[in-house]
């Protein structure tokens, strides 16, 4: 089999996986390695795949920015990890986390989410000690989630 022939069976092979779905360079570039083909022919064919428009790593990238909010909200540096590792390229993660809020923001977004109300008896001192170990998780440092979990707590009496 030629190269030409290669080329053209990835390229085929990776749009039938696309289909109707929506998948990073990446993930389509990891898939195509599995079936078989050579990295340098499976790099070759998620470039004419994404110049044809089957592949959109914004898109991908959006998809899973979206999974991530309320409850499941993250650090940028956590979803930076994870758009990256969802097959996103690094420069597009960036893009993609340069049109969100920053993290002081989401952090407070995420602490009201977990907490819509303080119960009137609670135990400032465990309440705290729950989100922050919540939040810190979440890839936030100490210093933004206490002023977050604080504004809150503030905000609620």
């Amino acid at each position: 089999m030629s190269c030409d022939n290669d080329l053209k069976n990835a390229v085929s092979s990776g749009i039938r996986h696309i289909g109707i779905g929506v998948y990073s360079s990446g993930k389509v570039r990891e898939w195509l390695i599995r079936k078989g083909f050579d990295p340098d022919v499976a790099s070759a064919a998620v470039k004419e795949i994404r110049e044809r428009g089957y592949i959109d790593d914004k898109r991908a990238g959006r998809k899973i920015l979206s999974s991530r909010t309320g409850k499941k909200q993250e650090s940028r540096r956590m979803l930076f990890q994870r758009l990256v590792g969802g097959g996103v390229d690094p420069d597009t993660a960036d893009y993609l986390l340069s049109e969100t809020e920053d993290d002081e923001t989401t952090c407070l977004m995420l602490v009201r989410s977990l907490m819509p109300e303080v119960p009137e008896d609670a135990d400032y001192g465990e309440l705290c000690d729950s989100l922050m170990k919540t939040v810190t998780r979440r890839g936030y440092g100490p210093d933004i989630a206490l002023s977050a979990i604080r504004k809150h707590l503030y905000d609620t009496i």
